[in-house]
């Protein structure tokens, strides 16, 4: 079952998958300042998240490079295969990491240290810069 893109003045429900820890919490940060995204629901792990996914049926789902590689794969494969309208982001260390994201299925890919600019186009909502 395919869902509608959601009408801009929607929030788009979010879920964030990154280890526990200073990058899951700049990633909830991150996503606070940008009008039209709500975190419905944070993971640890790839396995918890594609349970959450099926769960809440997410219109996002924001990955953290913090998690392994083939970790990050599997979900996307998995996400995508249960939940194709899923828009899956992940946020990277590299542009070599980059390429690899991209390869597997990822819909975006941008660097963690994107800027409220880039985070904006990325996410397709309005994004404030630091306060």
């Amino acid at each position: 079952m395919m869902k509608a893109t959601p009408n801009p003045t929607q929030l788009v429900p979010t879920v964030i998958v990154s280890r526990p820890g200073i990058m899951q919490q700049a990633l909830r940060s991150s996503l606070a300042a940008c009008h039209g995204i709500t975190v419905i629901a944070s993971c640890g792990d790839g396995l918890t998240a594609v349970r959450q996914v099926a769960k809440l049926q997410p219109n996002l789902l924001v990955i953290d490079s913090n998690l392994l590689d083939e970790e990050v794969e599997a979900l996307i494969a998995a996400v995508k295969a249960e939940q194709p309208a899923t828009r899956c982001v992940v946020f990277v260390r590299s542009s070599q990491h980059r390429d690899r994201m991209l390869a597997s299925g990822a819909d975006a890919v941008t660097l963690r240290s994107v800027s409220p600019q880039q985070l904006q186009a990325v996410m397709g909502v309005s994004c404030a810069g630091p306060s």
